[in-house]
């Protein structure tokens, strides 16, 4: 997927995020129903299969911290990200660092776009931008730097995944994407290479972004495919599949009895 780095790319998200797992299987049934209200994104029409593959390294603390305020279901929570569409990079492939916050069931979400090779420089070889920045951008920028300094967050784990994007045909803020083939490595860079391996197989993730009220006919799909809304981590299935042992309950209850949660 080629993005060039002067398209207008939204930059800040505020609205609800519902997450639904599927069997993959349910995909190819399920697709004509959304597409009597939706329409495939513009970027995916273009495409083979109306999809592109997204790959996102994810920060965390050397504890793991933003996996088990994830387990433990702190309401308020960040994590931070660079996510890429292009892996033939490039010193100008558009990379993107993003800063996700979850206030409950509300997703805040600032994003900034870069060159690979400033985006390497920054984070890599530690040289501030060469190019002035907006102030939207700089902001961002300023605040994943110090969550990055302060929290002790390095790159943990690549993710990778194919989606299929849809938007509402009346209101194109109103989203759905479908993900599957979910899978993972270890990694602590974004030329990281790795054997991936299968996270949730068989299963894809359905999640619906708007910012009002769910329509009446995505309420009736619900139903017809029986669909229960539930969370699903990319970054902590992924995690948990390069690190087993991450899996085991005593670690999120040392983690609870630390912050004074209860299990």
């Amino acid at each position: 997927m080629e993005l060039s780095t002067k398209t207008k790319i939204k930059v800040h998200f505020q609205r609800f995020e519902f997450k639904y797992q599927l069997p993959v299987e349910t995909i190819e049934g399920l697709l004509p129903q959304l597409l009597k209200y939706l329409e495939f994104d513009p970027y995916a029409q273009r495409l083979p299969g109306r999809q592109y593959t997204v790959a996102s390294l994810y920060y965390d603390s050397a504890g793991l911290d933003c996996y088990y305020q994830k387990l433990a279901g702190l309401r308020t929570r960040k994590k931070l990200r660079v996510r890429l569409y292009d892996f033939n990079l490039k010193p100008e492939t558009p990379v993107f660092l993003e800063i996700k916050r979850k206030y409950d069931t509300v997703v805040v979400k600032d994003r900034l776009t870069m060159s690979y090779q400033a985006c390497q420089d920054l984070l890599v070889n530690n040289k501030k931008p060469a190019t002035p920045l907006s102030d939207h951008d700089q902001e961002t920028l300023n605040e994943f730097l110090w969550l990055k300094l302060y929290n002790g967050m390095v790159p943990q784990v690549m993710v990778l995944y194919d989606r299929k994007p849809l938007v509402g045909r009346v209101d194109p803020q109103f989203r759905v994407t479908i993900d599957s083939n979910v899978r993972t490595f270890t990694a602590d860079w974004l030329t990281a290479k790795g054997i991936a391996q299968p996270v949730s197989r068989g299963i894809a993730v359905l999640e619906v972004k708007f910012n009002n009220v769910l329509p009446f006919w995505f309420h009736q799909i619900i139903r017809r495919y029986n669909l229960a809304q539930q969370p699903f981590s990319k970054y902590c299935r992924s995690l948990e599949t390069c690190q087993p042992a991450l899996s085991a309950e005593s670690s999120l209850e040392i983690y609870q009895a630390q912050l004074g949660l209860s299990s």
